[in-house]
């Protein structure tokens, strides 16, 4: 198993605050894997997957093993980060619409860390991409600004660019939470495809477990920044252990189906009491 993020005993801490955002989080991500986190807003799941891949430089970050390819993420300096994540990592962020700059053409945006004497040829590669990722006439449409293009397009084009550094793992912080449900299926199916075909290592958030079952070959949900369930995906979502699990999925809106009932986030719940959960990959 060729294991991309090892990651043990992670525990996150932002400026100001006394106690940690995330703790004791493990697991493995090995290539052609998805691993999902999921649990509702500040439940700790995007600090623990950005903490794992080194992109919260201003937060406190620990673990007993945080490493990225073979390689200490604790132990680099911040050259040595920006190189490793360059070289390995392609980011997809939540919301397609707010994480573009509207002044300024998709191509330029995509484009500006390549240097400029590799850029037509960089272009080309992107324009490929973008077919692939399903965007019609993507030589046109590259050119074109935020406003003039969909959600959805938006979502496809930030997908492309994520793969165009040939990176072995992409994040996607809840990639379809912010589109209608038909393009969310297309886009689960696309990112599921894309995995597959290139061997990438899925880092996946989000607050639906319907979403994740989808895709996820592993599921860790979390609860007031601790793992409270984590098992292989069909056990999670099929026969969950734990309350909040359970909650979580009563609560999902799912692909097909109307919302059953609310999350019952009033419940009090003990993150320490962890049931039925085991180590992503082994120990």
């Amino acid at each position: 198993m060729n294991v991309l993020l090892d990651v043990a005993q992670l525990a996150v801490r932002y400026p100001g605050q006394e106690t940690d955002a995330v703790s004791g989080v493990s697991f493995r991500l090995a290539a052609g894997q998805c691993v999902a986190f999921v649990g509702e807003t500040g439940s700790g799941k995007t600090s623990s997957v950005m903490a794992s891949v080194g992109l919260l430089e201003t937060a406190d970050v620990r673990a007993e093993r945080l490493q990225l390819e073979g390689q200490s993420l604790l132990h680099s300096s911040p050259l040595q980060l920006r190189l490793m994540r360059r070289r390995a990592l392609g980011v997809v962020f939540q919301d397609p619409t707010a994480s573009w700059n509207p002044t300024r053409r998709i191509s330029a945006q995509l484009l500006e860390t390549t240097p400029r004497a590799a850029r037509a040829a960089a272009r080309e590669r992107l324009i490929a991409l973008c077919d692939r990722v399903g965007i019609t006439a993507p030589g046109d449409r590259v050119d074109r600004y935020p406003h003039q293009l969909s959600g959805g397009q938006l979502q496809r084009f930030m997908i492309a660019g994520a793969l165009l550094h040939d990176p072995r793992i992409m994040v996607a912080d809840e990639p379809t939470s912010a589109l209608d449900a038909s393009v969310q299926l297309e886009l689960i199916a696309l990112l599921d495809e894309l995995r597959r075909e290139r061997d990438l290592g899925l880092l996946l958030v989000s607050h639906d477990l319907h979403v994740v079952a989808r895709l996820a070959d592993t599921i860790v949900v979390m609860f007031r920044g601790k793992v409270v369930e984590q098992g292989p995906a069909a056990e999670v979502t099929g026969s969950p252990t734990h309350p909040y699990t359970t909650s979580l999925l009563a609560a999902s809106i799912g692909m097909t189906g109307p919302r059953k009932v609310p999350l019952a986030t009033n419940v009090a719940w003990d993150p320490e009491i962890v049931l039925g959960s085991s180590p992503v990959g082994g120990s």
